[in-house]
């Protein structure tokens, strides 16, 4: 049984010969360039080249020896968008503070403070705000001008503006490229386009007093919205449905550590019906699953997740209050599935020995593979302080 078959059973609910595991397929599956040169040592494989391709999180591109020794069965189609403004393609050598040389897009020509932090900028063409201190493993954002979460904006309907058509150029390109990846492996192609579910144009508290505040204004926006991005979705999935397994719809997070952002009949009101318009139109190619990042508390949210058309759920954040693992998989394993969660990386996975880590994995196991619908991996990106040998 190769990846691909793998992969199409355990997403059907259904049980393979062993679970399906992802290492890198996404830029919220992935792993830390200093623990991945880490691992590449520890696999015997040669550690010189290591390629930081998001640079914002400080991702490294999982490459084929590493994801086979591993038994990784899932592959990332390649996105364009990287993040800092910068692109996938071209490539040169930068070294960080400690030493470390990594392979970094392009573009990336951060401001060099007199402290030794790097700093950058967010979007191409935008102010400085990121920031990488001397020790540090990731960008940070710089606090602005503090805003007053009450103070929520509004735009007026004739302002609106939403995605436009992808160009033919554009979808030739990732079908193109769609096409060479499928043909040169046996994983499972995940894509994350640029086009996504639909979300508010506030930060999501603002957003959220706004829903409860006036609903048929952003009714209208969330529905406006859909169904321009349901167009994107039926032109980037005649262009690549063939080839890709997975789509990313979003990356948005609606919990907390402790409970949901925001009322769940919100969710329900707002984005069920806005939702349903984009994975109507995924769900036309029918071994295509759709998938979304959503961190923290959320489970009074889920079952709105699955009457939106979501079909996998990540990370899979046991660790907050509500997502205990076995009530999640008794009430919707036959109806979501779930990757990720197969570690702590808030706290076993970096401040654990290896035989706890070890001991988590099979017990999550244990709860999560029977029956199918569970993807092996942690509970988001693999940080830079784990240990090697966990």
């Amino acid at each position: 049984m190769n990846s691909r078959e793998r992969v199409r059973l355990i997403l059907s609910h259904q049980e393979a010969d062993r679970p399906a595991i992802d290492l890198g397929a996404t830029r919220q599956t992935g792993t830390s360039a200093w623990t991945y040169r880490a691992l590449k040592a520890a696999l015997g494989l040669p550690t010189e080249r290591v390629r930081a391709f998001d640079l914002y999180q400080m991702l490294a591109e999982v490459e084929p020896a590493v994801q086979d020794a591993v038994g990784a069965d899932f592959v990332m189609l390649p996105i364009d968008s990287v993040g800092l403004g910068l692109y996938y393609g071209e490539w040169k050598p930068w070294t960080f503070w400690d030493g470390q040389t990594f392979e970094v897009p392009a573009g990336f020509d951060p401001r060099i403070a007199p402290d030794g932090a790097l700093e950058t900028h967010q979007v191409e063409d935008g102010p400085i705000n990121m920031r990488m201190p001397v020790g540090g493993r990731y960008f940070d954002k710089i606090p602005g001008e503090r805003q007053d979460t009450f103070d929520i904006p509004h735009w007026a309907e004739a302002e609106w503006t939403f995605p436009e058509p992808f160009s033919d150029g554009y979808l030739r390109r990732e079908e193109a490229k769609a096409k060479r990846v499928y043909e040169s492996t046996e994983r499972a192609l995940v894509a994350s386009p640029p086009c996504k579910a639909p979300n508010g144009y506030a930060d999501t508290y603002q957003w959220a007093m706004k829903m409860a505040t006036e609903p048929e204004h952003c009714l209208e926006y969330m529905m406006r919205l859909g169904e321009a991005e349901a167009a994107r979705w039926a032109q980037y999935m005649e262009a690549v449905g063939d080839y890709v397994e997975v789509v990313n719809i979003s990356a948005s997070d609606y919990g907390t550590q402790h409970r949901e952002m925001f009322r769940p009949a919100l969710w329900q009101r707002f984005y069920v019906p806005s939702w349903r318009l984009v994975t109507d139109v995924i769900h036309r190619t029918p071994h295509v699953k759709t998938w979304i990042h959503c961190c923290g508390s959320v489970p009074n949210i889920i079952p709105f997740f699955i009457e939106a058309g979501v079909d996998i759920l990540n990370p899979v954040q046991w660790t907050a209050e509500g997502m205990d693992l076995r009530t999640l998989k008794a009430q919707y394993g036959d109806r979501l599935s779930f990757w990720g969660g197969a570690i702590s990386t808030q706290r076993t996975f970096p401040f654990g020995t290896a035989e706890q880590v070890a001991a988590e994995a099979r017990e999550v196991l244990d709860i999560m593979a029977p029956g199918g619908g569970f993807v092996v991996n942690p509970i988001h990106n693999i940080l830079a302080e784990v240990p090697v040998e966990n």
